[in-house]
């Protein structure tokens, strides 16, 4: 058995890689076209067969709580319903979760999540380390 497409699809999506064969960068200012995945591709095309079971629940566990947070959005118009209580804090414990399992989805992969993932600009992680000299 092998990963299907869709499942890759799913784990790109997860991990914050692109859904493209090649992308586009300047090299000396010139337009030059990259291989910005091969991490991840390469990674797909090596995983133990034994793996693949474990794969494929990290990726029901993402979809879950992805679906969840989508599903929770309503909640952030409501502080309080009659006597029941909304958790201020339930969508940004959700992108924890979500972001421990990420990490765990790349560890099986021996890749590391995409630090240019633009998802990471509005949860209030992620970047990239520079030392700044002066």
């Amino acid at each position: 058995m092998s990963l299907t497409d869709e499942e890759k699809v799913k784990a790109r999506h997860h991990l914050g890689y692109l859904q493209v064969q090649q992308s586009s960068t300047f090299v000396l200012g010139i337009p030059a076209a990259v291989q910005t995945q091969f991490m991840i591709e390469n990674a797909f095309d090596k995983i133990l067969l034994s793996a693949e079971p474990e794969f494929r629940r990290h990726l029901t566990i993402l979809d879950r709580l992805e679906n969840q947070m989508i599903d929770d959005l309503e909640l952030l118009a409501v502080d309080q319903v009659d006597e029941i209580k909304v958790r201020a804090t339930e969508q940004k414990e959700l992108w924890q979760q979500y972001d421990r399992w990420r990490h765990s989805l790349a560890n099986i992969l021996g890749i590391i999540p995409n630090p240019y993932d633009q998802r990471l600009n509005s949860a209030g992680v992620g970047g990239i380390n520079a030392r700044v000299i002066h």
